[in-house]
């Protein structure tokens, strides 16, 4: 007020001296001067809001009176009105929702502009650094964007991304976005510690409070489960009804059959995670006719149902759907297995043999002669077919048998990639590959002479065949690792057949070598090198640990290199280039020698740079932790770690040995 005071002693004295344009002046500051006045008062206002105290009204009551303003018949009313809530931000976001089915069109009109144009910090000073690099400018991002960013919040560690995701689960105006954080934040493991699941619970509260947004009555339901420490089977289904009751009135067009069965499938896997297993059969086996008969959905929940070890959905499926799983190789193996779990395997092994013959391959004649000149090219007995379509199919049963062996149905595996083998030849990708994905099942199964046997044409062909190597160069198919596989076998088969007399045994290192020098990067051949004792010569003891020394040496460097690359390469490369030198350091030494704490570190630093969903990266850095932990003495940790690992891959063989050598140990 001061200034105003002055500003009237400096219109006196314009008056005194006659000056008419410093009294116009004088006036036109007071008039300025007087409506600032007002603004300030009216911005103090809403700046005191949010108390009972003094009568002031509460940020709520002041929120809505300035919604109210933006029907008002005065421009500069609505204007105002609209610049002030754009400076309440996220708290006034809530009631613009609202406003957006106001009877008002003037109001209406304003509140959906306000919310698609809102310019607030969807981070707090609070939050870890990595979400607020995350959340950097998140509303000025289109939807593909923003959901790439609660994607990446989803990914973050030790629950860091819960309480941003659950602020973007209430206030991201884009529904299907407002879903996509709550699902991620449902996904989130709950805690061991009681202390930490409240306080989690409490900060999730405090951001969602009372709204009654779905995402955030599935987050209220969340912390609720926090606090108690175990999932609600009634609370949920109740949920689950309430989306269900949309799906069938189809009131929204955001809530589909999908996006229920999305979160049905997310609440089934937190409770089997509990061991309640009826409750999760049941809520997914109450909705099961929301999958769609399509092929595709049929398959991605018959394959998350059997990875569940939902067996009974799957056998409910194939009944209610026999003719589209019968037309299709992928979803008649689920209904084979999901009846073999279950105990008809009489029934599973029909279904598995009609799996085989969905798409045949056409008969034909071929030879796998190891001489080049030998070789026949497969000839179409009926119905001749171009090679492209020839190779087109066997591809397709290439796929099936991968999937077969990922979950652990190794019998129908090896018939798929045979029926391959059988009908293409050596000079084929596809053949190329069929023989080496058996070979490598044989060999994690021990098979060592049936992996070796597979490999010989290969092997063969290119010892022999310079233009053959140079075709399959094109192609990316390594020939030096082929051959060092096959070395690798054929010796440890030998070492199987021959016992331990002093010709085989020198044999068996001869190939050994061999198989390492075709391939020095597969650490694995230098580890059953190390591993094979010869008390007969004490010289191979000392070299093999020499090799063992440049190879870790070799890691060190790369390790070395990459990190000094840290600031000039793209973080994502630089996480999946460091990890696995990490990872190999770690193998390497854990199952040798050398510094077993450093690389119990390098193992740890290699698990922080996945992600949650990198199930086959994970469970293999699992299993090279859990030798860390063993070579360190800490068997039970190690035991636990191997444990992790083996949930993620059921089925490998290797680290089914594993567990069983260190379950031994205790």
């Amino acid at each position: 007020m001061s200034l105003l005071a002055g500003l009237v002693e400096q219109m006196q004295y314009f008056s005194r001296n006659d000056s008419r344009r410093g009294r116009l002046l004088v006036a036109a500051l007071i008039v300025f001067w007087v409506a600032c006045l007002g603004s300030i008062a009216s911005l103090g206002a809403a700046d005191g809001a949010g108390g009972d105290t003094g009568g002031k009204k509460s940020t709520d009551q002041l929120i809505q009176e300035l919604i109210e303003k933006l029907g008002s018949d005065s421009y500069a009313t609505r204007i105002r009105a609209r610049n002030q809530l754009k400076m309440y931000g996220l708290e006034a976001f809530d009631a613009l929702r609202e406003a957006q089915n106001h009877d008002d069109s003037e109001i209406l009109s304003a509140a959906r502009y306000l919310i698609s144009s809102l310019q607030v910090s969807w981070s707090k000073d609070s939050d870890p650094k990595e979400v607020q690099e995350i959340l950097s400018e998140y509303g000025a991002q289109n939807e593909a964007d923003r959901l790439g960013r609660i994607e990446l919040l989803g990914r973050l560690r030790d629950q860091m991304g819960v309480e941003p995701l659950a602020r973007l689960a209430r206030f991201d105006p884009s529904i299907p976005l407002s879903r996509r954080a709550a699902m991620l934040v449902l996904k989130q493991p709950l805690s061991r510690e009681k202390a930490n699941r409240r306080r989690l619970a409490e900060r999730i509260e405090s951001v969602i409070g009372e709204n009654d947004r779905d995402p955030s009555q599935w987050l209220l339901a969340y912390a609720a489960d926090l606090r108690a420490g175990s999932y609600s089977p009634e609370r949920w289904s109740e949920l689950v009804r309430q989306q269900r009751m949309q799906v069938d009135s189809g009131v929204s067009p955001d809530v589909t059959s999908a996006s229920v069965m999305e979160m049905i499938r997310v609440l089934a896997t937190r409770a089997l995670s509990e061991d309640a297993r009826e409750s999760a059969l049941a809520l997914v086996m109450e909705h099961i006719d929301l999958i769609a008969p399509a092929t595709r959905d049929l398959s991605e929940h018959a394959g998350w149902s059997i990875r569940q070890g939902l067996f009974p959905i799957v056998v409910t499926l194939y009944e209610r759907h026999q003719h589209t799983f019968r037309e299709n190789a992928e979803l008649l193996y689920s209904a084979a297995q999901a009846y073999d779990e279950i105990g008809q395997s009489e029934l599973a092994q029909e279904l598995a043999s009609e799996a085989l013959q969905i798409n045949p391959l056409p008969e034909i004649a071929a030879s796998d002669s190891a001489e080049p000149g030998d070789e026949e090219k497969p000839k179409a007995v009926e119905n001749a077919i171009t090679d492209h379509q020839l190779q087109e199919i066997a591809y397709a049963h290439y796929q099936v048998a991968l999937l077969l062996r990922s979950r652990g149905r190794f019998e129908w595996a090896e018939r798929e990639n045979r029926e391959v083998i059988k009908h293409c030849d050596i000079e084929s990708i596809v053949g190329v590959s069929a023989r080496q994905e058996l070979a490598r099942m044989f060999s994690e199964q021990l098979r060592h002479d049936d992996a070796a046997t597979v490999l010989f044409p290969i092997a063969d062909r290119a010892q022999k065949d310079r233009l053959y190597q140079s075709r399959m160069g094109r192609w990316q198919i390594s020939l030096s690792r082929i051959r060092s596989l096959y070395e690798y076998e054929s010796g440890l088969a030998l070492l199987e057949k021959g016992g331990e007399d002093r010709t085989t045994l020198n044999e068996v290192k001869s190939k050994l070598q061999l198989a390492y020098r075709f391939d020095n990067d597969n650490i694995d051949i230098l580890i059953r090198m190390y591993r094979l004792d010869d008390p007969g010569d004490p010289d191979w003891k000392q070299s093999v640990t020499k090799q063992i020394v440049q190879n870790r040496d070799a890691l060190k460097q790369r390790i070395a290199r990459i990190e000094s690359r840290k600031k000039i390469i793209d973080p994502k490369d630089y996480k999946a280039e460091l990890g696995d030198a990490y990872n190999q350091y770690a193998w390497l030494v854990s199952n040798t020698e050398g510094d077993y704490q450093r690389a119990l570190k390098c193992s740890l630093d290699s698990l922080e740079f996945l992600d949650a969903d990198d199930i086959p990266y994970r469970a293999a850095r699992l299993d090279t932790c859990a030798r860390c932990y063993f070579a360190l003495g800490r068997v039970e940790e190690a035991v636990a770690t191997q444990q992790q690992a083996i949930k993620l891959d059921p089925f490998s063989p290797p680290m089914l040995r594993q567990l069983e050598e260190f379950q031994a140990a205790l």
